[in-house]
């Protein structure tokens, strides 16, 4: 069972932890040279929502939505994907330090309503998160990351 509307910070208390046990296995190696973790918070947006929304769901019974979008800025041969997370109205996001000059951002984490950045970017979809359990990487992933929070 789902909890009624979480606030802001009660959001940001559960996955601020998360983000500093990426940050630690990070520090200390423990991804794979070849895993997309092992560049966090860079070309793995897609990956920590599927192994931030499998925690959620497992520990706090909290189901979210992976939101992707493209940026786009005044050189129209750059673009960047970007995905992010969505509970109810709130936008769940720590890979924000990626566009530090454009999300406010506490060490890399954004939790709060659409703010501007997240309406600039173009081609939202939203999808379901996928099953970390279905693929053994992000599994693996999953299990390095429960190290540095249990």
């Amino acid at each position: 069972m789902q909890k009624k509307h979480l606030g802001i910070q009660e959001i940001s208390s559960i996955i601020v932890p998360f983000r500093k046990a990426i940050v630690n296995a990070l520090l200390n190696r423990e991804f794979s040279r070849k895993d997309r973790m092992s560049n966090f918070p860079y070309g793995c947006c897609d990956d920590y929502c599927d192994l931030l929304a499998y925690y959620l769901y497992d520990r706090f019974q909290i189901n979210t939505n992976q939101i992707n979008g493209v940026y786009r800025d005044s050189i129209p041969e750059e673009i960047t994907n970007h995905a992010w997370m969505l509970l109810d109205d709130i936008i769940i996001d720590i890979t924000a330090d990626r566009f530090s000059s454009l999300i406010e951002n506490d060490n890399g984490v954004y939790v709060g309503v659409e703010s501007e950045f997240y309406q600039l970017l173009e081609d939202k979809q939203t999808l379901l998160n996928y099953d970390i359990r279905e693929d053994q990487r992000l599994w693996n992933d999953y299990q390095i990351i429960l190290k540095y929070l249990d």
